[in-house]
């Protein structure tokens, strides 16, 4: 398989190293300096795009002419959802998103479902989530923090909206708090607790590296290679679990 990374900063590097290591081909590279995608003389069959989240669309559009699928790791482009499906569909491309690639925090999402499923019977129980990444992130809260908010919000009933700034008194119950610490080097840390006047149970993902993004972006890549539509990492996985 043919690779084109669009973003070359650590992330990309880190996905270069493995696709070596997986005897796939790095044919392009594209950074702030060389970002026209769309040039002719580039052949590539999966596009792995960690890049700014503002550059998302024009990088879709641009894979979209020339009929390559891609893999989408930028998180902060939610906004654009609705642009980005109506340019898959009407190019007929293939794409996979994911606010986390990282095999082991898509286990860790159905991991929270089950979880969130379970505290849904007891009231007792409040939670709660806290995530922390390097000093040079762009956006807060992580894109992961936000999935995680998603599917609590979808499986407690008692919980009706996120708050994620940081709150000037007393929250209500019906809120459910994100707080985001952004310091230091920390690939990234997410930890969902559920908390009672008995007890409490923390559930937290701790990457130790970016190597678990890269595997993760590079398994999309191979899966998403002559589909057309798009597709979360759950569905990638989806056929693993199957």
């Amino acid at each position: 398989m043919r690779i084109a990374l669009i973003g070359y900063g650590r992330m990309g590097k880190e996905i270069e190293r493995h696709a070596v290591e997986r005897g796939m081909q790095v044919t392009a590279r594209f950074d702030s300096k060389n970002s026209d995608v769309s040039a002719g003389a580039h052949e590539f069959d999966v596009a792995i795009h960690f890049a700014s989240p503002d550059s998302v669309i024009t990088h879709v559009q641009m894979c979209a002419r020339r009929k390559n699928n891609m893999v989408v790791g930028t998180t902060g482009w939610s906004k654009d959802m609705g642009k980005v499906w109506s340019i898959v569909q009407e190019q007929n491309i293939g794409l996979v998103h994911a606010a986390n690639f990282s095999v082991g925090v898509n286990i860790f999402f159905r991991l929270m479902k089950d979880a969130a499923k379970l505290f849904d019977r007891f009231l007792e129980y409040d939670v709660f989530l806290q995530e922390t990444h390097h000093k040079d992130k762009s956006d807060s809260p992580s894109g992961t923090a936000l999935t995680l908010a998603e599917i609590l919000l979808h499986n407690i009933s008692r919980k009706k909206e996120l708050l994620n700034t940081p709150p000037s008194g007393k929250i209500r119950p019906e809120q459910l708090h994100i707080s985001s610490t952004r310091a230091g080097t920390v690939v990234g840390n997410h930890s969902v607790t559920f908390d009672s006047v008995a007890d409490s149970i923390e559930l937290t993902h701790m990457a130790k590296n970016r190597s678990g993004f890269a595997l993760g972006a590079l398994l999309a890549a191979e899966w998403i290679d002559g589909k057309k539509g798009i597709f979360t990492m759950e569905d990638v996985l989806s056929d693993i679990f199957q």
